[in-house]
């Protein structure tokens, strides 16, 4: 299942950094140095190790969070959201919202995977100009709610006013 979570993790970072275009290369250079930028994400070490930069995971259940920052405009990033969705991934809820006095757009829903049913929460809010800063959770669905306040206690450490 952890390498389930990781694989649908890298195909939502996938969806914003992987276009068909002549710099393709240096886009994705791009993207993987702005992913090495902390977030000073608020995790309970007691229920999460760091795997790397803003991953955080559990390993039983299994639980992962993510963040990173993304060179996409809110605005792209918002319409890469709303259309760009892996097939196996069932939307229940998705818009925008303001969370924490900042504007954000967000996605929850499911992804069916071989080891079972997936949750996941995506939050997307504008960094600077060119620039957004995204969050991820994910987790086993039916985990104790004690993993669920965890995503969303990240999820609000990362989404505040700068």
């Amino acid at each position: 299942m952890k390498k389930t979570l990781i694989a649908l993790c890298m195909l939502f970072v996938a969806t914003f950094t992987v276009q068909a275009q002549e710099d393709e290369a240096e886009k994705q250079a791009l993207a993987m140095e702005m992913a090495s930028i902390e977030l000073n994400m608020e995790v309970d070490t007691e229920l999460f190790q760091k795997m790397s930069t803003n991953m955080y995971v559990s390993q039983t259940p299994q639980v992962m969070i993510m963040g990173m920052v993304v060179p996409e405009t809110y605005e792209n990033a918002k319409t890469k959201l709303e259309g760009n969705l892996p097939p196996e991934f069932k939307v229940s809820d998705k818009g925008e919202k303001t969370m924490n006095g900042v504007k954000v757009v967000f996605l929850k829903g499911t992804s069916d995977s071989p080891q079972g049913v997936i949750d996941c929460v995506v939050y997307c809010t504008k960094r600077d100009a060119e620039t957004c800063t995204m969050f991820m959770g994910m987790s086993e669905v039916g985990v104790d709610q004690k993993y669920v306040d965890a995503i969303n206690k990240a999820a609000n450490s990362v989404i505040k006013k700068k």
